[in-house]
Formats: C-alpha cells, structure tokens, sequence
C-alpha cells in the first residue's frame, strides 16, 4: 500500500497482489479511507475500484445478509460510491435501525446534497442519536449544506410553514441544528439568518447556539449585546461575553466590569477576558489594584497572558 501511495507500484500491479477476500480487506483499508486526504484518497478509491471491491460490496448491498448489507453501507460511503445512493436512500426507511443508521452515515460521507434534507428529517426523529451525533452527520455534507440551510429557513421560517410542522421536532432543536453549522463552516451568510432571531426572550438554548456559532464566525452584528450580558441565563451571559472577547467590541465595557462580580465562574472569566481583549489592561490592573469585585479573575486573565508580575500586582 505504501509503495503504491508513493507511485513506487502501479495502479494495476497493486490490484494484481492484493487480497481478493474483500470483506478482509475492508477492515485493512479502514484506517486509510478514514484518513486519506486529496489525492492520496483519490488513488485509494482508484484502487479499490481497479480490484472490483467496489462491485462487490455494490452487491452485497443490494443482496447480502444483514450484517454484509451493514458493512457495505458504510465502505461505500466512506468511498463515496454515488451508485449506492438509491438503496442507502431506501434503507433510510428500513426496520432494521443498524441498517437505517449505517445509510445514514453513508449517505452523510458521499455528501449527497439532494439528500440532506430527508436525512435530516430521519436523524431528527430517532431519539438514538445525540445532538453531537446529529451535528457530525450533517456536517459531513460539506458546507455546500449550508446554503441549503440558508435557503430553508428563509423560506419557512416565520412564515405560514411552520418548522415544526415540517420537520416533527420541536423548534428549538432544528434551530440550534442549523446555528451550530453554520459555526463550524463560519458560514457568514448564516449571520443575517441569525441574527433576527438574537431576541432576549427567545429560546436560550437557540440563544447559546446562536452566540457560539458567532463566536466560531468572528463577525460583528448591528444588535444591542446589553440585555444577553444581563440575561437570567448565566451561559447566555457568558457566551455573550465571549463574543464581544472575540469581535473586540468596547461599547460593553461597563457591563463586563459589573460581570466580573457574576456569581458564575465562566461569567466572570469570559469578561474579563473580554476586556483584555479590548486592550483595557489597564483596567484590570487598577481593579486588582484596589481590590474591586472580580479582582481575583482580572488576576488570573493577567496571569494567563503571561503577565505575573502585572497580575501579582495587589501582593505588594
């Protein structure tokens, strides 16, 4: 394999040699189509192809016992085989969750745009999956998904569809979905879908999401921050906190100052660091001075810049 990634063997010199037990072979190559990259995977699926692997498992998936079907699923997706699609499409609906589940994935590796939205609708409705196993399958798709997102909710979001309707999952959790993605691409088109729905009554959940998708994005928003810094929900206050640590938005200062006496941890961490961020060092250096509310954290911001002899400067 080694000498063949190195174009020390040829394409058809390798197929030649390798094992024809395919099912033995997949678990060997599993490490590398998890982490062959560019054209180095681009080969690997040249190869497999060459050796007739793929027409194998093709088969298995149409035809196998439960566990091939399984196993064909999930190497067909991580070769991004788009011949697969119509049975892993109607194995979405299959019974056998293992087998709905293994598609699922599959479907998510290839990538299939015009497929995201049926997948989406499956994982949102299986209570098997967690919100982290949510987010990596969709993410997945490829920022191409993004746009798609994009163009769903500005159709049907507070318009006469209703995304619980359509979707048979409460609001909250296909919003959050959606905000979370567009955080991981920093998919800045998605901010101006975001933003409208930035309301201190909202959701907090969909607020948390919304901030940490901000946060992960670095772009600055036309919204007045105060009520989130103020919000009941100390993860709504902290988050909002980071973000203005991240944009480095200095029209908040009084409000991080009076955060740093919050009662929670995080709270009082994130604006302090919001404020060194802003280039107010000085700042925290005369709280810690006079010992006001929140000097114990502007120390220890101080200390993790690396300025100890500024953050030591209340023990003299």
């Amino acid at each position: 394999m080694f000498q063949y990634l190195n174009n020390d063997l040829s394409l058809e010199k390798t197929a030649s040699v390798m094992n024809d037990s395919y099912l033995y072979l997949y678990d060997f190559l599993k490490p590398y189509l998890k982490n062959l990259k560019g054209d180095n995977f681009e080969k690997l699926r040249q190869l497999v192809q060459k050796n007739k692997m793929i027409d194998f498992f093709l088969l298995k998936l149409k035809k196998g016992n439960r566990e091939e079907k399984i196993k064909a699923a999930a190497f067909l997706g991580k070769v991004r085989e788009k011949r697969a699609l119509p049975l892993l499409k109607e194995y979405l609906n299959s019974e056998d969750k293992s087998l709905m589940t293994a598609s699922i994935w599959a479907i998510a590796d290839i990538g299939e745009q015009e497929l995201f939205f049926p997948v989406l609708k499956t994982v949102l409705n299986e209570n098997s999956f967690t919100f982290e196993a949510l987010t990596e399958i969709l993410i997945r798709f490829g920022e191409e998904s993004c746009y798609q997102i994009k163009e769903f909710l500005e159709i049907n979001y507070r318009a006469e569809n209703n995304l619980t309707e359509i979707l048979e999952v409460p609001e909250y959790q296909s919003l959050s979905l959606f905000f979370d993605i567009f955080g991981y691409f920093r998919f800045i088109p998605g901010v101006e879908v975001m933003v409208p729905t930035l309301e201190a009554d909202f959701n907090e959940e969909v607020l948390i999401h919304i901030f940490k998708a901000l946060v992960k994005i670095e772009y600055p928003i036309d919204k007045d921050l105060s009520p989130f810094l103020n919000h009941k929900s100390w993860v709504v206050r902290s988050q909002a906190a980071r973000y203005l640590a991240e944009i480095k938005e200095s029209n908040y200062l009084s409000d991080l100052k009076k955060l740093l006496s919050d009662q929670n941890w995080w709270v009082r961490y994130y604006s302090a660091l919001a404020i060194f961020e802003l280039g107010k060092k000085d700042l925290l250096i005369e709280i810690i001075k006079n010992k006001e509310p929140g000097y114990e954290m502007g120390r220890y911001i101080l200390d993790q810049a690396g300025d100890l002899k500024v953050g030591e400067a209340d023990s003299g």
